[in-house]
C-alpha cells in the first residue's frame, strides 16, 4: 500500500487516506451502499488478490461498519439534505476520479446524478460497472435503468434465478453472474450431529415474504405426529446474539417463496447448516454448470415443507451429511476471494483491466 497521507479537517471519513500512484495494481472503488455486507466482502476479496479496491459508503449502515471511506451524508429526501449533502458527494468524486481505475456502482446508485457521474467517467476513460442485488433490477421497467445500462461498460447481477426477469435493451451490456461474497474467517463451520431432539431456526427479517406462517404450521404438525423437533424463531435480535442461535441448530429454514437463496442461506451455509429454501429449477440448473458443483440447500415450498422436513426427521445422519457438503459450497462459490477471481474475470472480458 502507499502511505498514508493527512486528511484535511472536516473531510470525508478516509478519503484522502491514499494518494494517486502511478504504475500501481489495478483500482477499484466500491460505491455508495454496502448492500448486506456484499460490496464488503467483494473489496476484501479483491485486495487479497493484489489489486487496490476500496468501500466508500453515503452512510454507515446497520450492523455494517466495514467501509474505508464515509462521507457521513445527512439521511432523508427534501431540499435542505440535497444542498448540505451534494457538495460533499461532488467533492468526493472529484477527489476519487485520479485515484481509481474502475468505479462499481451498487443497487444502481452513482455517487452524483448519474448524468453527471456517467459521462464524465466516461469522457476520462474510467471503467464504469454496476452491480445489482435483486430487488433494483427484478421485473424493473428498461425505462429505469436505460441511461445507466448505456452508460455503462459492465452490468453484474447475484444469480442466474434474476436473469428471466431483468430488463434488457438494445445498446446494453450482457449481464455477468457473480455471486455473493462472504468472508469465511469470521464463520467458522459448526457442522450439527443431531440428538435425540432436532433443533430448526427460522429467522425472518420480514414474516410473510419468507413464509412464516407454513413454517409454523409444519412444525406445530409434525411435532403433532410426534417427531423430535422444536423451532427456534429468531426474530428482532442482536447480531452477535442471533448468530450464537444459529450455531446451535441442526437444521435452518431460510424462505419459502422467493425462488432464491440469499445472505442468511449462505451465512447457515457458511456455518455447515442444512438449508432449507424455495430454489428455481431452471436457476439450479444454470448454476451447478456455471461452477461445475451441486447445489446442498434443500428445495421446498410451503406445500411441501411438511414432507420433506418428515424426511430429514426420520434420517437425521443427513443433516451432518448435508452440512459438510454445505461449507464447502459456500468456500467454492461464495468465499470473498473466489468471487473476487469471477469479478477479476468480468473486469478482463469487459475490457476493464
Amino acid at each position: 500500500m502507499s502511505s498514508p497521507i493527512a486528511s484535511g479537517p472536516g473531510l470525508p471519513e478516509g478519503l484522502l487516506t491514499y494518494p494517486c500512484r502511478v504504475a500501481s495494481p489495478l483500482r477499484i472503488l466500491h460505491a455508495p451502499l454496502n448492500i448486506a455486507g456484499g460490496p464488503e466482502a467483494l473489496s476484501a476479496g479483491l485486495n487479497e488478490l493484489g489489486c487496490d479496491s476500496r468501500l466508500m459508503v453515503f452512510t454507515r449502515q446497520p450492523f455494517r461498519d466495514g467501509s474505508d471511506i464515509n462521507l457521513h451524508l445527512r439521511q432523508g429526501g427534501g431540499p435542505v439534505n440535497l444542498a448540505l449533502n451534494l457538495p460533499k458527494q461532488a467533492y468526493a468524486l472529484g477527489r476519487a476520479i485520479p485515484n481509481y481505475d474502475i468505479f462499481q456502482f451498487h443497487f444502481g446508485v452513482t455517487i452524483v446524478p448519474k448524468r453527471i457521474n456517467l459521462p464524465l467517467l466516461g469522457r476520462l476513460g474510467k471503467g464504469r460497472v454496476f452491480h445489482f442485488w435483486g430487488s433494483d433490477l427484478r421485473d424493473a421497467p428498461v425505462s429505469k435503468w436505460d441511461y445507466a445500462l448505456r452508460h455503462a461498460d459492465a452490468a453484474v447481477v447475484g444469480s442466474y434465478a434474476i436473469l428471466p426477469r431483468a430488463p434488457r435493451a438494445a445498446g446494453w451490456p450482457d449481464y455477468d453472474v457473480v455471486p455473493p461474497g462472504i468472508n469465511l474467517e469470521t464463520w467458522q463451520p459448526a457442522v450439527p450431529t443431531p440428538g435425540k431432539t432436532i433443533r430448526i431456526v427460522h429467522a425472518p427479517s420480514r414474516r410473510r415474504s419468507k413464509g412464516t406462517e407454513a413454517v409454523l404450521e409444519a412444525v406445530a404438525t409434525l411435532q403433532s405426529e410426534g417427531a423430535p423437533i422444536e423451532l427456534d424463531l429468531v426474530e428482532n435480535t442482536p447480531n452477535d446474539q442471533a448468530r450464537l442461535r444459529y450455531a446451535a441448530a441442526d437444521l435452518v429454514i431460510d424462505q419459502l417463496n422467493v425462488g432464491w437463496y440469499g445472505l442468511f442461506s449462505i451465512e447457515s451455509m457458511a456455518l455447515g447448516k442444512p438449508c432449507i429454501v424455495r430454489l428455481d429449477p431452471e436457476a439450479i440448473a444454470a448454476t451447478e454448470a456455471a461452477f461445475d458443483t451441486k447445489i446442498p440447500l434443500i428445495n421446498a415450498d410451503k406445500d411441501t415443507l411438511v414432507d420433506v422436513l418428515r424426511g430429514l426427521v426420520s434420517e437425521p445422519e443427513q443433516l451432518t451429511e448435508i452440512g459438510h457438503a454445505s461449507r464447502a459450497y459456500v468456500e467454492a462459490v461464495h468465499g470473498h476471494t473466489a468471487v473476487a477471481e469471477r469479478m477479476l474475470d468480468v473486469y478482463r472480458r469487459r475490457g476493464l483491466a
